[in-house]
């Protein structure tokens, strides 16, 4: 009968392999881990040496299509495998978020392993040990001293230790005492903000949204989806601010905008450390912007051709900044000089082009002065600074130097230094007389700080637009400046895993603030009739051992101290 039970508990006992235990032995291995780092690491790092599909051309086709045929040029044969596997856009392939969830998996998975061993340390710690561990263990201490237990036992609770008698034999008393035992679990609280800031990274990059727009003054809202639809959200620019101080200083920037979402509207003003937040999004500022104007264009019949925010694109020319004065040192100009033409030389490049623009000033400073004086200015870049050439009736040819002065004729002409403007040649002009149909555009301050445009190329006279001035032009075509108009980029944002960051990082500041700041002590000491036996464990950067043979000093032992314990760490 006994063989009998005996063969059917063999029967029924589990054999083979346990799935779910070797899942679980796997995601807890230590070399596993390293595999899964250095796999990511090596994604990160192909991420970063390979381009990435911008994220405006990420969702469309045409778009994606052309830029991966821009990469065939570096690339060759390699371009359809890189894009097969995804390596022009590591970050937001199946395979990667699916490597960075095993990594959330792993962690998750080591964290819940090492909490049961973590309580038991701290809840249940081994009161009692061996008689050779006094002698072997890494931080210990003996010495005789008078006061027997009692002494002992009064020094570690003054020093704030929890002590416990946890027995006496063969005229022997035994204590455990632990001090900052709960600061055990900063480990665990690390762990945890390990996974915490890897959930809130997946989460960004599967959830997250970002695109920024740039938003001008006066212009519609401009949709913050590229799909329409009922959630759509339309961002508007109130009013895009640069502020400055009373001498002038820029302090900073912000944006006073509407975000609209079907018929409920939040304005509010936003920068880029106090984002403004609608709809569950972040809208932060980015950028700013002063260098596009408002333009209309009318057809010789009154058909309007163009009447929007024209964009000079951040592109620019240097245009030397003259300054001219009467003998009196009356102003009489004083401002940045617009390219008017251009004498391309001799050579067949650039290199000796020269920039042309007659310098146009009023005879006298008297209120209503209609006389004009002229002077021809031109000026290239010669070894990376900008030299003007000056001539008049009676002034022949003066190169001036950033800062150099020359006087004729009783005004004195100042050459105060280049400036760059806002300079685009548009192509396809209405009204245009060149060629190809197109005109060179510049936006120029005059004296007073106020914005013109000077346009070329749409008469046979270079046309100055001056704001709410409309000019018609011989060709029938008039065209008008609305002035500057001042503009920011934006950044909006729903980041569902920012939350998620923040607490890791304060979880992982406060965990590893325990670890190191309040360690953890524990000690099992024995007291004897002639001698007292310390033997503890804590962080080694603790020298717990010195720590221990001070107390034996206090407890007024000769025998405690080694060469070095009273020297200051």
């Amino acid at each position: 009968m006994a063989t009998s039970a005996q063969s059917a508990s063999t029967a029924i006992r589990p054999g083979g392999l346990d799935p779910l235990r070797f899942v679980w032995d796997l995601l807890t291995n230590v070399k596993f881990a390293l595999f899964l780092v250095g796999w990511a690491l090596t994604a990160g790092l192909v991420g970063v040496i390979v381009p990435q599909v911008p994220a405006p051309m990420r969702g469309n086709p045409a778009a994606r299509s052309a830029w991966i045929e821009m990469q065939r040029e570096g690339f060759g044969a390699f371009t359809d495998m890189f894009d097969g596997m995804g390596l022009f856009d590591v970050f937001h392939t199946a395979w990667f978020n699916g490597l960075w969830l095993l990594i959330i998996v792993a962690v998750t998975v080591c964290t819940v392993s090492r909490f049961r061993p973590t309580w038991r340390s701290v809840h249940r710690p081994p009161k009692r040990v061996g008689e050779a561990y006094f002698e072997r263990a890494h931080s210990a201490a003996s010495f005789s001293h008078a006061g027997g237990a009692e002494a002992v036992e009064a020094l570690l609770r003054k020093k704030r230790y929890r002590v416990e008698r946890t027995g006496e034999a063969a005229g022997a008393t035994y204590y455990f005492a632990e001090r900052f035992a709960w600061s055990q679990y900063g480990t665990f609280l690390s762990h945890l903000a390990l996974l915490m800031l890897l959930v809130g990274a997946l989460l960004t990059t599967i959830a997250g949204f970002d695109r920024m727009l740039v938003l001008a003054e006066t212009t519609p809202g401009a949709p913050v989806f590229s799909r329409a639809g009922p959630n759509q959200i339309f961002v508007t620019m109130v009013d895009a601010v640069r502020g400055k101080d009373s001498e002038g200083n820029i302090i900073d920037f912000h944006s006073v905008i509407q975000v609209r979402r079907g018929e409920t509207t939040v304005t509010c003003k936003t920068s880029v450390n106090d984002p403004c937040s609608a709809f569950g999004y972040k809208v932060h500022q980015a950028a700013w912007f002063n260098d596009l104007g408002r333009l209309r264009i009318t057809s010789p019949e009154g058909r309007v051709l163009y009447d929007d925010v024209f964009d000079f694109e951040s592109r620019s020319t240097a245009v030397p900044v003259i300054r001219v004065t009467d003998t009196a040192g009356n102003v009489l100009f004083n401002q940045a000089l617009p390219q008017m033409d251009t004498d391309t030389g001799t050579g067949a490049g650039p290199g000796d082009d020269l920039a042309l623009a007659l310098l146009t000033f009023p005879k006298t400073a008297q209120s209503g002065e209609t006389e004009l004086v002229t002077y021809v200015t031109g000026w290239r870049v010669v070894n990376g600074k900008l030299r003007v050439t000056l001539q008049g009736e009676q002034l022949g040819p003066r190169e001036l130097a950033p800062g150099e002065v020359v006087s004729d004729a009783g005004y004195r002409f100042e050459f105060a230094g280049a400036k760059a403007i806002p300079a685009r040649r548009i192509g396809d002009m209405p009204g245009s007389i060149a060629g190809d149909g197109s005109a060179m555009a510049q936006m120029v301050e005059d004296g007073n700080g106020h914005p013109y445009l000077f346009i070329s190329g749409i008469d046979l006279e270079n046309v100055v637009l001056e704001a709410g001035k409309p000019v018609t032009t011989p060709g029938g075509f008039t065209y008008e400046f609305g002035g500057r108009v001042e503009a920011s980029g934006v950044s909006v944002r729903r980041d569902p895993g920012d939350t998620f960051i923040w607490v890791a990082v304060t979880m992982a500041v406060v965990g590893l603030g325990i670890t190191f700041y309040v360690p953890r002590r524990r000690l099992w000491v024995k007291v004897t009739g002639s001698r007292t036996y310390l033997a503890g464990v804590a962080e080694r950067t603790t020298r717990f051992g010195r720590e221990l043979r001070l107390m034996g000093a206090e407890l007024g032992a000769g025998d405690a101290l080694q060469p070095g314990d009273l020297e200051e760490p």
